[in-house]
């Protein structure tokens, strides 16, 4: 699997949106979690969050959803997707101003036709600033 992803976060406006990119630059389809592709507001923990420096959890408190067989969107072969996703109200992000580290952490797919063979992948760990009033 020759998947690479990415995340880049904008964290003005007392907002937290997240936004994920994912490259297919292999032969063959991949699939990746639905969340990651249309959900403005995934139902379930999508995303690692850590406070800077320290790396203490930032704790999910957002909603979560079981995921079935459908949940995977396919990302073809040299292809690549972009979605952005709103996590604010989703951590418990501290008050006041603070340097966190957010990564993605999550699961592939190479054969659809066998969902229990996924593959771990991890995005680079990306460092924002946050203002929580």
């Amino acid at each position: 699997m020759n998947l690479h992803a990415s995340l880049s976060v904008d964290a003005r406006h007392d907002k937290v949106w997240i936004t994920f990119r994912a490259e297919n630059r292999g032969e063959r389809r991949v699939w990746l979690p639905q969340a990651l592709a249309a959900d403005v507001r995934p139902a379930g923990r999508l995303f690692d969050v850590r406070a800077h420096p320290g790396g203490a959890p930032i704790a999910y408190v957002g909603a979560n959803a079981a995921r079935g067989a459908s949940d995977w969107f396919e990302l073809p072969p040299h292809s690549a997707h972009a979605h952005t996703i709103d996590i604010t109200a989703d951590y418990a992000f501290r008050p006041g101003d603070h340097t966190y580290e957010l990564r993605f952490s999550g699961l592939a797919l190479a054969d659809i036709h066998h969902p229990e063979a996924t593959t771990p992948f991890v995005t680079e760990p990306v460092m924002f600033r946050h203002i929580t009033p």
